[in-house]
């Protein structure tokens, strides 16, 4: 910056102070590269950012993925096993067995919301009895309930495994019609099994023996019951798992 000194006529002196243009040319460079210094480094840790986001995000759908797979194989595993044990028709009880939770056969809700309760590992073994060929034509499956609501376990199956052949899984409820025709001889879930089986045979000519059928059900009493009419059983608790399944079918099923 350069000062100039002027005399005035007062015989008084001022001095006014000019910057330089070259100076200010200098400071405005200065500013501006710092500021393109400090929008590098900003886009550099925002770059930064996105790749570890990105591969955070990479990194857990592989492991989805993988899960998935995993699941499928077992789940796989498990109806190849239960054909070479002979097992022709699998029964599954809704409450606390399809389902974590117990709905008591008056659920007040839609069907969508009984979405989160299935458990996983028959949402799996479900699934991929539905994607085998041996579906409806070897190995059949049936709901069989003590719940009144059929057309709510109906809907729910139809949203959960989202194709058409559910409507070949038959339900067996204590719907009032089914109830009026039921016979007080029967015990446990065995009318329940025995008009499934009369269906499969009328409708789709299978034969089912009593030792074809699995029945899984958390209640210890139809458990009891079946077995006594010579049906294979598992007993379905809350720690249930693919693992636990396969380890029964290979380990502890059987022959029929």
């Amino acid at each position: 910056m350069s000062r100039i000194t002027k005399a005035l006529p007062s015989n008084k002196t001022t001095t006014i102070s000019l910057s330089s243009p070259i100076t200010n040319k200098r400071s405005q460079s200065s500013s501006s590269l710092i500021s393109l210094m400090r929008l590098k480094n900003q886009n550099r840790h925002s770059n930064v950012n996105l790749v570890d986001k990105n591969t955070t995000s990479l990194s857990q759908r592989i492991n989805t993925s993988k899960h998935l797979t995993e699941q499928r194989a077992k789940a796989r595993d498990i109806i190849l096993g239960l054909q070479r044990k002979n097992i022709k028709l699998i029964a599954i009880d809704f409450d606390n067995t399809f389902l974590s939770i117990h709905t008591n056969g008056y659920y007040q809700g839609t069907a969508d919301s009984l979405l989160g309760y299935i458990r996983s590992t028959f949402h799996y073994f479900i699934q991929e009895i539905l994607d085998s060929s041996a579906f409806n034509q070897t190995l059949h499956v049936c709901i069989v309930s003590f719940s009144s609501q059929e057309q709510l376990i109906k809907k729910l199956l139809q949203l959960a495994f989202k194709t058409s052949k559910t409507d070949r899984i038959i339900i067996r409820c204590n719907t009032p019609e089914f109830v009026a025709h039921m016979d007080e001889d029967f015990l446990g879930k065995e009318y329940h099994l025995s008009s499934v089986v009369t269906e499969l045979a009328t409708r789709r000519n299978k034969t089912i023996k009593p030792n074809e059928i699995l029945l899984l059900d958390d209640d210890v009493q139809n458990i009891l019951i079946a077995e006594e009419f010579g049906h294979k059983v598992l007993e379905i608790r809350d720690e249930i798992n693919l693992d636990i399944l396969k380890d029964f079918v290979y380990n502890n099923l059987p022959d029929s």
